[in-house]
Formats: structure tokens, sequence, C-alpha cells
């Protein structure tokens, strides 16, 4: 089958490039011709644009001149990270022509909606017709099937519940990636919503290992990862790379003056990958921080801040029996091995139970 997919395959994220991926090459496995989609949305682009005038607006021009200054000094590193990023889209991702949203292309046979937090309005700046199935046109025979779809959310206004209720009815099969977020929209659907795994857990360590790039580092490193940042997140890196004798890498999320000798901030999403796998230990507060270090059986901890944000990550690992790698943004925990093979063995099982979602999704009424 020709299949269309629709997610944030454009945004210069370590995780939204990654699990796009993860899935082409999941549906490509199955035998069916996959494609992802080229819409791109201003508001995904926007955060990662090389040179940006709204970055550096103010009314105090002490501040203008300021932030000036710093974007010409981080224009080498937007660049460099800009560059990297699109090369892996481009190269790595089958893409259909760019289009709008007025132009979602009507030749596939299903549309698969997700990963990522495609459905967080806090990201598409209100809900995206888009990503709930609504193109302008006819939807005809073609099946909607969304695949571990994400937002943010512990609870919704009477206006979002009674959105849902009438979004969820233009697909055909429903699964998002957390337990949590499939309580809260089952009774606004007529149909099952599923939980299912991440595509980077889907995919397995197989495709991963293709396509990480090792790091050129003679030295045990701690990595750190964060993409909600807090001071506490280098604090704790630093006393387990102590007690390791490694020294700690960090591979950014975002440009900053800042510099280092260990601090990654252009890396590519191949050389993200093998910052991870090679590892000694990774400190995270990253879902796909936490994602990576489970599917390469790295030892890590998986930082919780307590913003309404870790519940992607705990729903994972309790998923995989691995919650004892939790910890709190305060503490100071002793580094501590970690026995992956019953996470594995958990991890296979949900594997399967995950594919063969997509394939009845992909197949049903066939």
């Amino acid at each position: 089958m020709k299949i269309g997919i629709l997610t944030f395959h454009c945004a210069h994220n370590y995780g939204a490039v990654l699990q796009c991926y993860a899935l082409q090459e999941t549906l490509r496995g199955m035998g069916h011709e996959a494609e992802v989609i080229d819409y791109r949305p201003e508001y995904l682009l926007a955060p990662y644009r090389i040179f940006s005038l709204k970055r550096i607006a103010s009314r105090n021009l002490a501040k203008v001149a300021k932030r000036s200054v710093c974007e010409l000094l981080l224009l080498g590193r937007r660049i460099a990270r800009h560059d990297a990023f699109e090369r892996f889209i481009v190269s790595r991702l089958s893409l259909s022509r760019r289009v709008d949203a007025e132009g979602i292309p009507i030749d596939y046979d299903v549309y698969v909606f997700g990963s990522d937090q495609i459905w967080n309005p806090k990201i598409t700046r209100g809900f995206d017709p888009v990503y709930f199935g609504e193109f302008g046109h006819s939807k005809g025979n073609r099946r909607h099937v969304v695949y571990a779809a994400s937002m943010e959310a512990k609870e919704l206004s009477d206006e979002e519940r009674a959105f849902y209720v009438s979004a969820l009815r233009n697909f055909d099969s429903v699964s998002v990636r957390e337990s949590q977020l499939a309580t809260l929209l089952q009774p606004l659907a007529s149909r099952k919503v599923e939980t299912v795994l991440d595509p980077t857990l889907l995919a397995g360590a197989g495709i991963w290992d293709a396509i990480a790039v090792r790091p050129r580092m003679s030295k045990r490193y701690v990595l750190v990862y964060q993409v909600r940042t807090n001071p506490n997140i280098l604090r704790i890196a630093s006393e387990v790379a102590r007690s390791l004798d490694a020294v700690v890498v960090e591979v950014t999320a975002w440009q900053s003056v800042a510099g280092g000798k260990y601090k990654k901030q252009c890396a590519s999403p191949e050389e993200f990958l093998g910052w991870v796998k090679y590892a000694s230990c990774v400190v995270t507060t990253s879902f796909h921080g936490t994602a990576f270090s489970v599917i390469f059986n790295r030892p890590f901890y998986s930082i919780l801040l307590g913003d309404g944000s870790d519940t992607r990550s705990v729903s994972l690992l309790r998923n995989v029996g691995l919650e004892d790698r939790m910890v709190s943004k305060d503490s100071s925990p002793v580094f501590s091995g970690v026995e992956f093979s019953g996470a594995n063995e958990r991890l296979a099982a949900l594997r399967k139970e995950s594919e063969q979602f997509l394939i009845d999704a992909i197949n049903k009424g066939l």
C-alpha cells in the first residue's frame, strides 16, 4: 500500500526526525510504500531558523544590541546545526513534494498521523486541522490511522473535550503514546484508543546501529541531554561522572554563546545516536533521551522535573519495569548499572503489540 506519514518531520529536534525515520522504516519493513508528506507549518520552522528578527526584537535598545551580538556569535553554530538536520531530512526521509495545509496529496491509500506531539496545541498554536485529518478534500475510502500521537495534558477544558469528540471521528484507528492520554481520550472516542510504542522503540536497535556515528572520544563519558533544562542536571551528571572517572559531555537541544570542549551544539541526528550508544551513563530530562538509553541498553537516569511534562518518560519506564531509573532533580543518585534483560523482554512484547496495531489498522476492511 502507499502510505503517507504526517508528523513533525521538519523540526530540528532529535526526537522528531528520528521517530519519523523509524516509522517510515517500520512501514517499509512491512512491505508498504511509505512516504513522508512534506508539510512544514511555520510554527515548526520558526524556532529553528538560522536568523530571526523575533529573537532580537525589543523596545529596549540595549537588549536589541545585546541580542544582536549573541545572534552574530551563534551564526556559525546555527548554520552547522541547520545543515546537519536538513541533510538527515533530505537523505534519510522519503519526502513528497512540499505542500501547505490546502495541498495535502490525495493519492495515498492510508494516512498515518504521528508520532510526536502532533496534538499539543502549545506547539501547534491551537489544534492544527491537518493533524486531525481535515485536508479540505473528502476522505473517500482512504484510511486515517493515528499512531502514537502525543500531547501534554492531564485534563481537558469543555471546549477541548467537544473538539475531540468531533475530531476523533475522522480516524479509523487511534493509538497514542501514553496510557494517561488514552485514559483521557477514551470517553470521547467511539472506538478504542490504544496505547502503543513510540516509533523509535518500535523499530528496534538494528536500524539505529546502522546509522549511529561513533564519537571520536577516547575518554569515558557521561552524556547529558536536556530539552527542558534545569541546573541540577549538570550537577547530577558531574557527580555520576566522578564516580565513574569520566567526563561530562552535553549534547544540546539549543545553541548558546557559552561553549566548551565537551558541549556539542551542532551534532547531527546520527551523531546524537552515537553519543547515546557509547556513553557510560546518560542523564536526561528528555523522553527520547530516555528511549534511546533503553534501546541501546545504556545505564541512565531519567530526571523528573515535576513540571507536568514528565508523563511520557514515566509511562515508558513503568511499561518496561525500569521505574527505579527515575530520580528527582534534587536527588544525588549513587551510580549503579542496569539489568536490562527484563526490560528487553517487556519491550519485545510491547513491540509485537504495537506492530499488530499497525498491521490491523492499515489492513482493516480489506
